[in-house]
């Protein structure tokens, strides 16, 4: 047999651990984290040796607890990674407006339990779902030439290989395209129409864990954790020393070490206007820029890259789709 393309489907669980299958067919992009997914899930057991004092090795191999993990890479076309790792989600009223629908996705300290359903097609199709899945960090990365990507790291209570769901016969999603860097517009703080940036990138976790008992192997409850700061960085190129002087004072704070830093938000707007289908805009807050390293080469271009975290970040979707649809 050979696997030639796959697929893979989030729902949104209405009880933790509780699979759901995927829509069939699949018409909407809210099952979709984006497009070329490539996905990998594993299954991990705590092993331990037994190794009594008499012997020079163990005499067996003890099991302990297990738990489901996974990874996506995809590329983004909306926002839904977002929302599956922020997980609070409200739509603007009424929600029964008209098409596209506003998603203001928020942190929360609630998240969202879903099901991953992940579908490696050939002459006999591969079905495997995650259930009981939690976002532990997602990924956002634009660069120069390449559209946006990302990936989703999850973790989930158990998986279930045995003809776990009934594959949709038809996918056919929202007509979004790749989210290109380029038809973005970015500023930090009162600093606007950055056009020298080459290179933006940032990371949204939290250390959410699962809980085993003693009675079984499987995990009995989840902790949701806290959100970690959001880590990031920027890279760009110089074009004068003007421009210059700007990031060291955004890292600075003033034209000294001495001086105090003030917090910036960070928004990286794809055209945003309500009611204007695929726009989306990414605000991250209280950004403190901690680093910056410059470079300075004889014969080409020079450049900086600094570091920030912030604290937060709010998303503005306008989604084909309700925030009621598939229980978002």
């Amino acid at each position: 047999m050979v696997y030639t393309k796959g697929d893979v489907f989030v729902k949104k669980e209405s009880s933790w651990g509780t699979g759901v299958d995927p829509t069939a067919p699949t018409t909407a992009a809210i099952e979709l984290l984006g497009l070329d997914s490539e996905y990998e899930y594993g299954f991990e057991n705590q092993i331990t040796a037994v190794n009594p004092a008499a012997m020079a090795y163990p005499s067996e191999i003890s099991y302990h607890t297990a738990k489901a993990r996974g990874k996506i890479n995809f590329v983004y076309n909306g926002a839904l990674p977002f929302a599956i790792i922020m997980g609070s989600i409200a739509a603007k009223d009424p929600v029964e407006g008209q098409a596209p629908y506003t998603w203001t996705i928020t942190q929360s300290g609630t998240p969202l339990p879903f099901t991953a359903s992940c579908m490696m097609k050939g002459t006999n199709d591969k079905l495997t779902q995650i259930l009981g899945c939690y976002a532990k960090s997602l990924s956002f990365k634009m660069g120069l030439n390449e559209p946006i990507s990302g990936s989703l790291d999850i973790i989930g209570k158990d998986l279930d290989l045995n003809d776990p769901f009934t594959a949709p016969t038809t996918v056919t999603i929202d007509d979004a395209t790749a989210w290109k860097p380029h038809e973005f517009s970015y500023s930090i703080g009162a600093i606007s129409a950055i056009d020298y940036i080459t290179d933006l990138e940032f990371t949204i976790a939290r250390s959410i864990e699962l809980g085993h008992g003693l009675a079984a192997r499987s995990p009995s409850t989840a902790y949701s954790g806290k959100f970690e700061p959001i880590n990031g960085s920027i890279s760009c190129y110089i074009p004068d020393k003007s421009t210059a002087n700007e990031i060291e004072q955004l890292v600075l704070g003033g034209t000294s070490t001495n001086e105090a830093l003030l917090p910036k938000d960070i928004v990286i707007d794809k055209g945003y206007a309500d009611t204007t289908a695929d726009t989306a805009k990414i605000t991250l807050s209280n950004a403190i820029f901690g680093d910056y390293s410059a470079l300075f080469p004889l014969d080409t271009k020079m450049t900086y890259k600094f570091g920030f975290s912030a604290t937060h970040a709010t998303v503005l979707w306008e989604a084909p789709s309700t925030v009621s649809a598939s229980g978002w």
